[in-house]
């Protein structure tokens, strides 16, 4: 048997479809989705309708990541605090993008599961860790080890790093497929994995793939995200650019810019021009494009 495994979509149905091109011109007909579907790029239901062709016509094994989390947390808790600017902007776009159809999907999925099929070994799957879709699983980190060490199989399947590599400890493994919509390193390239099952053991094949990058930076372009969250998609677009994710220095930059100035900072109430600088500092432009400078040193 072999499984697809899918992660750290991020609304990039342009790289979603390359991937699910690959597997299945490859004859895949399992496929296992991870989490963080949506959020961050343009037109969520595109990427929602390829994962439900997924459901509908393959064998699919599928939990939910933290931004369904957030997103399904936000509409139990009646809405309201997320708004139009670079802080939420991208939230609240998806979430205003988003169907009954698609939250009562969220809804349904569990946050982790067990991998049970006759003749093949078991393993465990999540996003971020069995306990928390958002835990950073990173290697040699004590908390991964103690997730590794805790495991009632040989290996887990999770995501959440966007970092595609293997880790192993005491004689088990968790295995991060890498990201699908937003990749790390690599040049951007998108990131999957297909599990090998041979019946006794699990192999990890690691698949980088290019993709058609300007038809996803293009809808950036006409699409409303930029205008609801304008430093967010530029750093965005940079990550889908490059390969290099920016968004928390950024981030982290924008509210330290808003807390010297202003003496206090509680997201998402971040003006817009701490973004700029903040975006500016890391010579990036608000197409996601590098901004030409000499490099120190």
């Amino acid at each position: 048997m072999d499984i697809a495994v899918f992660s750290d979509i991020h609304g990039n149905h342009s790289a979603l479809q390359a991937c699910i091109d690959y597997a299945v011109g490859k004859g895949i007909t399992h496929f296992m989705l991870l989490g963080d579907y949506v959020t961050d790029c343009p037109n969520p239901q595109k990427t929602m309708e390829l994962i439900y062709v997924l459901k509908q016509y393959f064998n699919t094994y599928i939990v939910r990541g933290n931004r369904e989390e957030y997103l399904l947390n936000y509409k139990k808790s009646g809405a309201g605090k997320w708004r139009k600017g670079s802080a939420s902007g991208a939230l609240l776009y998806t979430y205003e993008n988003l169907t009954d159809k698609d939250f009562n999907f969220f809804d349904s999925l569990p946050n982790y599961k067990v991998f049970e099929e006759k003749g093949f070994p078991v393993f465990e799957y999540c996003h971020g860790s069995p306990t928390h879709t958002a835990e950073l699983l990173y290697k040699e980190k004590r908390n991964t080890k103690k997730v590794i060490a805790h495991l009632n199989s040989k290996m887990l399947l999770h995501g959440h790093t966007h970092i595609q590599g293997t880790y192993i400890y005491r004689d088990k493994k968790a295995v991060n497929p890498g990201s699908v919509g937003l990749p790390w390193y690599y040049g951007g390239k998108t990131q999957f994995c297909i599990l090998h099952g041979d019946g006794k053991t699990w192999e990890e094949e690691f698949i980088q793939l290019d993709y058609n990058k300007k038809e996803i930076l293009r809808e950036f372009k006409s699409s409303p995200v930029c205008s609801y969250a304008p430093a967010w998609a530029a750093v965005t677009m940079h990550t889908i650019r490059t390969g290099v994710d920016l968004n928390q220095t950024v981030l982290l930059r924008a509210m330290r810019l808003c807390e010297q100035e202003r003496g206090k900072v509680k997201w998402p109430n971040i003006p817009e021009k701490y973004w700029a600088i903040a975006l500016k500092e890391n010579y990036i432009d608000l197409y996601g494009k590098d901004i030409p400078h000499e490099k120190k040193g």
